[in-house]
């Protein structure tokens, strides 16, 4: 016999995050997974009648709620079988079969009993239907033959009472039922997903959840999808809050203000146009360095995304897109351009604004399954047709180009490197200083000659000097990026001992790099089963490492000779 899933929900009212987390989302993944036979999933109604029997138009009600909620969870009816519990007449039979197996005391031990009668206030008056739910819910799992039952850590109690009493059954009538396993979230935060109290679990009948309309009145239906799909990292809490709504908000805050930079600087400029400027600067024809450092970057990007959203790792894809939205498109790209924009030359302007758009454009189509309201929004502002129909974005082999993404990463690293020393000794970017860089790649010394534009911008230097050849200054800060170093002459605000204490934490970061490195290749079985690119990869950086902790050491004992 094939493996079985049987799972559902009582439908005393919507549902809830905490079904998301603890079941839902699974449910969907595990109905497209292909690894079993049948899959049912039912509206509980007789079980929820046993704590709403004063209310049963109720349960009518909220039996289409939970059914709409199934279907746009992703449920799909072709591959699962959704059915009404009260609409299976059998089920009631098998229960009085059952409920003459199992000892009043046993169903009183029963951890999840004991709770929800706590919970309920019942202990004065307990509903004999609700007092007998192990047994009903043994039944419907046990009808059913199933072999698996998705669920949280609660249930746990519960599958132990249904296979007791499967193995009891089988005992007495027959090897005829079937003793299922429950199937727990692999993340251990998410088995129980505590309510908004903090203090129990998330619950339809405590009211202890959060309300979606509300939230999507508060954040917008794109916030909250986000905050489902992209909340927390694997491994990491899920608990619902506040906060996280807040920055899934500014998220898409951010995403607007962006495309209200792009769309503004469009000047007319066409997506079709766009595509074929594009092109251009991705086969070297057109365009600058850090237009094709976008598009090597949104290429990975794309790669990783598709990668994940195929395996439902939609938090690890929302992490990839997070990250390059918002700190390479948005904190660098966009304010590199600013360079061209702000600038005479109107055929480098064209360029990148072909390349703005581009990239919004492919950035919108990989956001749309979890943002539908917000891409569809901001696309219908330069392109015709609806983004639900527009084709899906896909790697481009012409956009690799691992040597622009290898120079302006270093440019990257220049400027946050004359950035933090500025910070270190209070020197406001506005103050103009003198930035010496002492290549030791003649590739980089040519790279940062043919851009020095960009570091005049991002660092605003007094005297800028790039060369191989410069000596060290005795007073200067200074900063070891790979294949130079950088110096920052500032004798009137540097103090030697302070310079002293941070090269000694350079050379301690340097050192635990070396150290993880090291480990990483002193592994007989990492070096002999990883693929030699991952090795190698591995290698360069013990290279680049020991080169800046060799920088670092040499600066140190310069700068003792000051004390």
């Amino acid at each position: 016999m094939g493996k079985i899933i049987l799972t559902g929900d009582r439908p005393t009212g919507k549902l809830h995050l905490g079904h998301y987390v603890g079941s839902l989302h699974r449910r969907v993944q595990l109905q497209n997974s292909g690894d079993f036979e049948r899959m049912f999933v039912f509206m509980a109604d007789v079980q929820a009648l046993t704590d709403n029997a004063d209310n049963p138009e109720k349960i009518r009600q909220n039996i289409i709620e939970v059914a709409l909620d199934y279907l746009s969870a992703g449920l799909d009816p072709a591959k699962c079988t959704l059915f009404i519990q009260s609409q299976i007449p059998e089920l009631a039979e098998l229960t009085t079969y059952l409920m003459n197996l199992v000892s009043v005391s046993r169903v009183q031990r029963n951890p999840t009993v004991k709770t929800e009668i706590k919970m309920r206030n019942f202990e004065a008056n307990l509903p004999m239907g609700f007092f007998c739910y192990p047994v009903s819910q043994a039944a419907d799992i046990t009808a059913f033959k199933a072999t698996t039952v998705p669920a949280g850590e609660d249930q746990e109690p519960m599958i132990e009472i249904t296979r007791e009493l499967a193995r009891r059954f089988n005992q007495t009538y027959g090897e005829v039922l079937v003793e299922p396993n429950i199937m727990l979230p692999e993340n251990a935060t998410s088995r129980r997903l505590p309510g908004t109290d903090g203090k129990e679990k998330m619950s339809k009948s405590l009211g202890n959840s959060p309300d979606p309309i509300k939230l999507i009145e508060k954040y917008g239906a794109d916030a909250l999808r986000w905050f489902l799909s992209n909340g927390s990292a694997p491994g990491q809490d899920v608990r619902f809050s506040y906060e996280k709504m807040d920055a899934s908000w500014n998220f898409i805050n951010k995403i607007w203000n962006i495309s209200r930079y792009i769309l503004m600087n469009n000047e007319g400029l066409t997506l079709d146009a766009a595509r074929e400027n594009v092109a251009k600067v991705a086969a070297g024809q057109a365009g600058n360095v850090t237009d094709r450092w976008i598009l090597h970057n949104l290429n990975e990007t794309i790669g990783k995304v598709t990668e994940n959203f195929d395996k439902f790792e939609f938090g690890v894809a929302g992490h990839i897109l997070y990250n390059f939205i918002w700190e390479e498109f948005a904190n660098w790209y966009v304010e590199l351009t600013k360079e061209v924009l702000y600038s005479d030359n109107e055929t480098e302007k064209v360029m990148t604004r072909s390349v703005l758009l581009y990239t919004l454009d492919q950035i919108l189509r990989l956001l749309h399954p979890i943002m539908p309201f917000v891409t569809e929004e901001i696309f219908a502002q330069y392109a015709e047709g609806s983004i639900v129909t527009a084709a899906y974005p896909v790697v481009n082999p012409a956009f690799e180009n691992a040597e622009a993404h290898k120079g302006v990463e270093s440019l990257k690293d220049l400027i946050r490197s004359v950035r933090n020393a500025r910070s270190e000794v209070n020197v406001a970017p506005s103050k103009p200083i003198t930035i010496l860089i002492k290549t030791a790649d003649s590739e980089l010394e040519t790279f940062f000659k043919a851009n020095e534009n960009y570091i005049r911008r991002f660092t605003n230097p007094e005297q800028l000097e790039i060369s191989s050849s410069i000596a060290a200054p005795e007073l200067a800060m200074s900063a070891v990026i790979t294949g130079a170093e950088i110096f920052l002459p500032l004798a009137d605000l540097l103090n030697v001992e302070e310079e002293l204490a941070r090269l000694d934490k350079e050379l301690s970061k340097w050192q635990k790099e070396l150290d993880m490195v090291g480990k990483k290749l002193s592994n007989e079985r990492f070096v002999a089963n990883a693929k030699p690119e991952i090795v190698q990869k591995e290698k360069d950086k013990q290279t680049d490492y020991q080169a800046k902790f060799d920088a670092t050491v040499a600066r140190i004992e310069e700068m003792k000779k000051l004390v």
